[in-house]
């Protein structure tokens, strides 16, 4: 069994090979030589002064193709501090500053464990690339200004995406955190050889631009649907952070995939958290309140997924006047097992990781 770090991660993936294995894996659903399964999130009251709970999530996906199945597995302490309003949430595994996400790959040949990555690099990489395809496959192809609501890693990673699939030249970019405003024109003008000019305001950020990526962690909406122009495509990280009607607002509105399973109905234990994930939540009534809850319209679960558009069972964008969405939300359990195998296969080229014995494993006892 391999252990790759994310060191190892950074040497083998870069977002070409992102695209190129997300593209591949979406393609597998589409014929349905893949699969995936949503997100479930577990939570747990804690006593921590600075974390309301413990959560635990879990979401998985394999490949025929590959002969591989990927299991993604966070932990983390998290609290939603009262002066934000619970529109952010802070998260940390042991100390704050510190995370753990796992990545275990397992062979659907012989059922043994054949690696366990860290998910860090591979996770920023993997959601930038999965906007990336929504812009491949949605946007105008002569797009090439894009108006950015963030200025933090995954504001990197969307554009990183965006300019291998589209001829980015100019990116307008709003922050509340000027000085962050400033790194991210320095850093991406730099790395694009494109212009990046600081915005004032969201609203004068995606004025008149092609292309609108939301990359905020907050958990309320960031951008208006009268701000839209013919044309404009818009992508978001969140199914919070835009208004909840805005795919009956657009021409054409596709999401990722299915990101959880459905409820029937919600219950005091059981309903949609952040970003719409599914949680189980213990704890008294109290408790359960500060869990912040996500309440999810048809509009949102029913939306055509770009699997859908792969397929060929919905048109998608059919003219350069259109209007489209693309909620990067779900296939996430498929997507993590395309991109940990091809991180997995380069890394066995190069030599990368540490080699565990597999037996320690196996056991001789029937589960």
């Amino acid at each position: 069994m391999l252990i790759l770090n994310n060191e190892d991660v950074s040497k083998v993936l870069d977002m070409r090979l992102c695209l190129s294995a997300l593209d591949s894996v979406f393609q597998e659903l589409a014929c349905g030589d893949a699969v995936g399964m949503g997100r479930i999130d577990l939570y747990v009251p804690s006593d921590i002064e600075n974390a309301h709970y413990y959560r635990w999530a879990v979401m998985t996906g394999g490949s025929k193709r590959d002969g591989l199945v990927c299991a993604r597995m966070l932990s983390d302490m998290v609290a939603w501090p009262k002066e934000f309003s619970r529109i952010r949430e802070n998260k940390y595994a042991k100390a704050p500053g510190t995370f753990c996400g796992l990545l275990f790959l397992f062979s659907a040949h012989d059922a043994t464990p054949v690696a366990m990555i860290n998910d860090g690099i591979l996770q920023h990489v993997r959601v930038g690339g999965g906007a990336g395809l929504g812009v491949k496959y949605l946007s105008r192809r002569d797009s090439e200004t894009v108006g950015m609501i963030g200025s933090g890693g995954m504001a990197r990673t969307y554009l990183d995406a965006f300019c291998q699939v589209r001829k980015i030249k100019k990116v307008k970019v709003y922050s509340p955190n000027r000085e962050n405003v400033a790194r991210y024109a320095q850093e991406i003008s730099k790395r694009h050889s494109i212009e990046v000019e600081p915005a004032p305001n969201a609203r004068e950020a995606v004025r008149g631009v092609d292309i609108v990526s939301i990359c905020t962690s907050t958990n309320e909406p960031v951008f208006e649907n009268d701000w839209l122009e013919p044309g404009m495509h818009v992508t978001n990280l969140t199914s919070a952070d835009i208004q909840s009607n805005l795919p009956q607002v657009v021409d054409v509105a596709v999401r990722a995939g299915e990101a959880t399973p459905r409820l029937a109905k919600t219950t005091e234990q059981v309903f949609y958290g952040r970003a719409g994930f599914l949680g189980y939540v213990a704890g008294d009534e109290r408790e359960r309140a500060s869990v912040p809850h996500v309440d999810l319209p048809p509009a949102i679960i029913d939306m055509p997924t770009l699997v859908d558009v792969v397929a060929g069972r919905h048109v998608g964008r059919s003219s350069d006047t259109q209007t489209s969405f693309f909620l990067n939300v779900g296939a996430i359990g498929a997507q993590f097992e395309g991109v940990a195998a091809a991180v997995y296969h380069k890394a066995r080229e190069q030599g990368l990781g540490r080699e565990i014995p597999t037996e320690w494993f196996l056991q001789a006892v029937r589960d």
